[in-house]
């Protein structure tokens, strides 16, 4: 179980400290752009597996 978790956080840890890098850089030019980027890059990335669980459907 264990490997299971440590696996799945290397994939998405890259990623994650990605949109944390660039929400940050945004936040230190104007505190609430680092707020709305790190939303929209949340909402970017479940839109793309949405669109790809559904093409996988077919």
């Amino acid at each position: 179980m264990s490997g299971t978790v440590l696996r799945a956080l290397g994939r998405a840890l890259p990623g994650l400290l990605g949109l944390v890098l660039v929400a940050f850089g945004a936040w230190l030019a104007w505190p609430p752009a680092g707020l709305m980027v790190a939303g929209v890059l949340l909402l970017a990335d479940r839109a793309w597996e949405q669109i790809r669980a559904d093409r996988g459907a077919r």
